[in-house]
């Protein structure tokens, strides 16, 4: 099956993958929460190294074989034509992307933040549906996508300002230092206030709705709880950096494992390492491609900080973020005309 995993590999993938992840970074949260009330605190560069290590771990490489998923999903793209077709499409929609930042890097910023909080959110939208837990309607589909994409994206502003102001400056002031002046106001009292009502209707009406429709919710709630937990006590650099590289970016490698019978045969034995490093051997050609243009924008703004790296994944997100609402597409036409 090309849309999903069959079978007992939803259990497999949930008992040794998805549900120790959730339990991480739940004993996480807590950790850091004994830790606040201590009055410990974090240095910056201890709260990059999940960012260092996504380079080659998971973070940066987990978009690596997209120029493979149109012929993995349909046996009628030949391999020629994927490989032409989205090398394009990151050729414009990336040169779009980087040619925004380097005319009006606030709304560069803005995008950036926007198109992350649809992308993590359709990640998680997938894993239901992998999972046998298909919402049981399209609000349903649209409400997860927004409270998954909201909890990375929202928490860490209401509860850290600080280091939200942070990230801002450092993306922003890499291509110009004061344009993140008038951006300020997103860590405001009333924005974040009005931000976590926001977020809290919205998980109110999500789950609500699934139990009223019948879809299962004890996993999703449970999920919701521990990530709220885990951006509100977690420093939100270390937090985020976390999240992308074993959270959002290992949740794609899977799921392009089981585009492949061999990757679907390893992670059905519950061999995930093996899984993983037949994804590592795929796509070691355009993360060091990746590699090369991070080394490259470094010399370029002079700059090899946090914020340089974070305006190579704003450029790369937008064209994956398009790759992906591709396959979720074409799985969701597969999904249904085997189930009709």
């Amino acid at each position: 099956m090309r849309h999903a995993p069959a079978g007992a590999v939803p259990r497999i993938l949930r008992r040794r993958l998805f549900t120790p992840t959730t339990a991480a970074l739940g004993l996480l949260a807590a950790v850091f929460a004994v830790l606040d009330l201590a009055g410990a605190t974090v240095p910056l560069a201890v709260q990059v190294v999940p960012f260092a290590a996504s380079v080659l771990l998971f973070g940066l490489p987990h978009g690596a074989l997209d120029h493979l998923v149109p012929a993995r999903l349909d046996p009628g793209i030949s391999r020629q034509r994927s490989i032409t077709a989205v090398v394009l499409l990151y050729a414009v929609v990336g040169g779009a992307t980087s040619a925004i930042w380097l005319t009006a890097p606030a709304i560069g910023f803005g995008l950036f933040i926007l198109i992350t909080w649809f992308h993590w959110g359709q990640g998680d939208l997938w894993l239901d549906r992998a999972l046998d837990e298909e919402p049981g309607s399209r609000i349903d589909a649209v409400l997860t996508l927004l409270v998954r994409g909201a909890l990375p994206m929202l928490v860490p502003l209401i509860a850290h300002p600080g280091d939200y102001a942070t990230v801002l400056a450092s993306m922003v002031g890499v291509v110009d230092p004061g344009a993140a002046t008038g951006l300020g106001v997103l860590a405001t009292a009333p924005v974040r206030a009005a931000a976590a009502a926001a977020l809290v209707l919205v998980v109110a009406a999500h789950l609500l709705l699934r139990r009223r429709q019948g879809a299962p919710i004890r996993r999703a709630a449970g999920e919701i709880a521990v990530l709220a937990a885990f951006f509100t006590t977690v420093p939100s650099v270390l937090a985020v950096g976390l999240y992308f590289t074993f959270w959002h970016a290992v949740r794609h490698i899977v799921r392009l494992e089981l585009l492949e019978p061999g990757g679907r045969a390893a992670l059905a034995a519950g061999r995930l390492g093996r899984g993983f490093l037949r994804f590592a051997r795929d796509a070691w050609p355009v993360t060091l491609c990746a590699v090369v243009l991070l080394v490259g924008a470094a010399l370029a703004f002079r700059s090899a900080g946090l914020g340089t790296y974070l305006l190579l994944i704003a450029a790369l997100t937008t064209p994956h973020t398009v790759v992906v609402t591709w396959m979720d597409r074409r799985q969701r036409r597969a999904r249904g005309a085997e189930r009709g």
